[in-house]
């Protein structure tokens, strides 16, 4: 609830302090007073556009406070409040809120900045619109049908309604949708990025695997090369190598052979001689087998130019694959390594194809769940629309408009088209699946239509007051404020919108600007608006008894205040508690229909 507001250098304020109470608060003043700076001075407060204009004369800078009692943690408001409190820093512990805003000029009165603290706390601007919204909502002429932006019919259904808990379930629903669609899509992204590298990895295993390299495989290949390139040079020197160990009779073994006769012949002659050899391997036989290994190593070399063309060919073949799939170095061994990578690799892609899979099926039980919470709220929002529409039709019988035509209009929200499994939810929304529009007419003989289409401004006014007195007022704002929401009427017909402001009164606060008496009078606190000798700037004062007596017969009789305008305003003040007269839903004249 609004407590106070004041306001210093805003326009034609320059220092103004006024008070609210709860229910019906009503201000007056004559008209071109300056009453709607007020309900700007409370729109920055809320999170209004700050415009140069309204820095007054006094300086450079407008700073406007108010103070509110804060909603109670246990409501919808309340837990938003909660939520923004902990967002933005600001304390908001003992149920008092005190809100500042200040608009400074640059130089040359072109550009604006704000300074904004909520109990002390600077805040941005987007935080005092958010709170805005849970603190007050202001009607004024043009803007009556906020009613009229995308959602708020669907709003003001679901607050009459009280569709809170079904619209968390479909939110939450949503939500979890929408997260179980990103981990789907996000796995199809990896999955879409690494075909082609899937069928670069499955080609190189292919050609791996058909060149079936063995470990150590190159380096054998190289030194069988090695070998084959020089065979006869090879076999030359191996042919020498046995004719000097054992081909000839001068040969090593043959020499040896003597050598060892003439040792053993001594050794018969002299013991010493014949211990030279203990000990020692047989040398004779050892030098055979050597001589034996060289000949079958010169008999084994031959020239073999078909082998060595296939040599060439097998390194072409591993060679390229080393520098393809290997970097270049390791041999067969880093290809054999790299083959086991490719494997592994492949098999991650399989279980990703797989986690997709179960993936989507998460993501289609999501997107059953959610339509089925979305048409829970569907049904709801149905019974709500019938029993807020019949009760809307009742209140603009009452207010002056009885051959007004209203409905609530209730269709689907067009299905989304395109490629891809989302297309089938891309229609979805975190508030369900229906689109809400207000439908009215003033004449029976026209078939309703948008009201922001057809009706006037004073049909608009009366039109949100019958919202809010026919049960749309459950929900939304503590604190209510119309400018002039009896435009248009007169007599019984403005009785009975005071009337119905003073029904909204008994459950919130409510401030109404009126230029009509008979509403003036059903308030409980009354606000005048006066400018002051000068001219240049105005005063707000709450009235006694007395003085609203003398207001109110002002605005029955004008400048000239006469006595019987006095006793006028007596009696409707005396009358202000009972019944309005003649009854509130009938007997009145209509409003001419259309703009």
């Amino acid at each position: 609830m609004l407590h106070w507001l004041r306001a210093q250098n805003v326009a034609l304020l320059r220092d103004v302090s006024l008070e609210f109470e709860a229910g019906l608060n009503v201000v007056t003043g004559e008209t071109g007073v300056g009453k709607s700076v007020l309900l700007e001075a409370l729109g920055l407060i809320l999170g209004g556009r700050g415009r140069s204009q309204l820095v007054g004369p006094l300086g450079d800078r407008a700073v406007v406070e108010a103070g509110f009692t804060s909603p109670a943690g246990e409501t919808p408001d309340g837990e938003r409040f909660g939520a923004l409190a902990g967002e933005a820093g600001f304390p908001a512990e003992d149920g008092d809120l005190v809100i500042r805003r200040e608009l400074r000029l640059a130089p040359g009165r072109r550009s604006i900045s704000n300074r904004i603290t909520v109990n002390g706390t600077a805040v941005p601007v987007a935080v005092l619109r958010a709170l805005g919204v849970i603190l007050a909502e202001i009607y004024s002429q043009g803007e009556y049908l906020a009613l009229l932006e995308p959602g708020a019919a669907r709003e003001t259904v679901d607050g009459a309604g009280g569709h809170a808990p079904l619209r968390r379930d479909v939110a939450a629903a949503f939500r979890a949708l929408r997260a179980r669609e990103a981990e789907r899509d996000a796995l199809q992204e990896r999955l879409a990025a690494a075909a082609v590298q899937r069928a670069e990895m499955e080609r190189a295993l292919e050609e791996i695997e058909r060149a079936a390299p063995q470990p150590g495989e190159i380096g054998g290949l190289l030194e069988e090369r090695r070998t084959l390139g020089h065979a006869e040079q090879l076999a030359g020197r191996l042919e020498s190598a046995y004719q000097a160990l054992y081909g000839s009779d001068s040969a090593a073994g043959a020499q040896l052979a003597v050598a060892l006769r003439a040792l053993e012949e001594a050794g018969a002659i002299d013991p010493r001689t014949a211990g030279l050899l203990d000990g020692r391997p047989d040398l004779l036989v050892e030098l055979e087998d050597l001589a034996a290994a060289v000949r079958d190593r010169r008999d084994s070399v031959r020239a073999a130019p078909e082998r060595l063309a296939e040599i060439e060919d097998r390194l072409v073949v591993l060679r390229g694959l080393e520098r393809r799939y290997a970097g270049g170095a390791g041999g067969a061994d880093a290809l054999l390594e790299r083959a086991t990578e490719i494997r592994d690799a492949l098999a991650e892609l399989t279980d990703q194809a797989e986690e997709r899979r179960r993936a989507v099926a998460a993501a289609a039980a999501a997107a059953a769940r959610y339509r089925e919470r979305a048409a829970s709220l569907r049904a709801a929002r149905k019974a709500a629309a019938e029993a807020l529409a019949r009760g809307v039709q009742g209140e603009l019988v009452g207010l002056g408009i009885p051959r007004a035509r209203f409905s609530i209009g209730m269709e689907p929200l067009p299905e989304g088209s395109g490629p891809g499994e989302a297309a089938g939810t891309r229609h979805f929304t975190e508030h369900g699946l229906d689109r809400v529009e207000f439908l009215f007419s003033a004449s029976a003989e026209m078939a309703p239509a948008p009201i922001g289409e057809v009706a006037s401004g004073g049909e608009s006014s009366r039109f949100f007051l019958a919202l809010k007195a026919a049960g749309a007022g459950k929900g939304g704002a503590a604190t209510l404020v119309f400018d002039e929401a009896d435009t248009g009427t007169s007599g019984r017909i403005a009785d009975a919108v005071g009337r119905r402001l003073r029904r909204l009164a008994a459950s919130r606060q409510v401030v109404s600007v009126t230029h009509l008496p008979q509403v003036a009078a059903l308030g409980r606190t009354h606000l005048v608006v006066e400018k002051l000798e000068s001219g240049d700037a105005v005063r707000v004062s709450t009235l006694d008894e007395d003085t609203r007596i003398e207001e109110i017969a002002r605005m029955l009789a004008g400048p000239e205040v006469t006595d019987s305008a006095r006793k006028h305003a007596s009696q409707l003040l005396a009358g202000a508690d009972a019944g309005a007269p003649g009854g509130e839903t009938g007997g009145f004249a209509p409003e001419p229909a259309g703009r």
